[in-house]
């Protein structure tokens, strides 16, 4: 019995037909991958992003193209990563990770006259947001997405 084997196939839908003792690529997983795991010397955990840290998050960051910036934490980089391999943009996204201050757009506003009347982060579809940030995130963000109707800058 892998105890590598039996953490791998806990990772598995409750469903999964190979949790069944009697599935024969069960016995495969836990006779080979699992068997090698339970002989290898490092930590199985930093195979998965969620779980890992310290220099093994850099490799996962390394495989999707994302590298960690300077002083980053460990859950700040991992956020980044989870987002690329997402491939989308959400208002979300923008906040956490190119820090963004999102508000509702409201049609015919000025922004002149500052008066922003809500910071609610829930995207109307029929106005979209208003956002401000300085000028490299914004100039990052319109070369990355195609932003023309969702976001109105300030």
């Amino acid at each position: 019995m892998s105890e590598y084997g039996e953490e791998i196939l806990d990772r598995l839908p409750e469903n999964s037909s190979l949790k069944s003792s009697n599935n024969p690529a069960r016995k495969v997983i836990m006779n080979t991958v699992g068997e090698w795991l339970d002989n290898y010397d490092d930590n199985f955990e930093n195979m998965f992003l969620n779980e890992s840290i310290g220099e093994y998050i850099d490799c996962h960051g390394r495989e999707y193209g994302v590298y960690r910036k300077l002083n980053e934490t460990d859950e700040n980089y991992k956020k980044r990563i989870i987002y690329q391999i997402l491939g989308h943009l959400t208002a979300d996204y923008l906040i956490n990770i190119y820090k963004v201050n999102l508000y509702v757009n409201i049609p015919n506003y000025n922004p002149n006259n500052n008066e922003l009347t809500s910071d609610n982060q829930y995207i109307n579809d029929e106005n979209g947001f208003m956002a401000s940030a300085d000028d490299v995130t914004r100039s990052i963000l319109n070369k990355k997405f195609v932003l023309e109707s969702g976001i109105r800058w300030l």
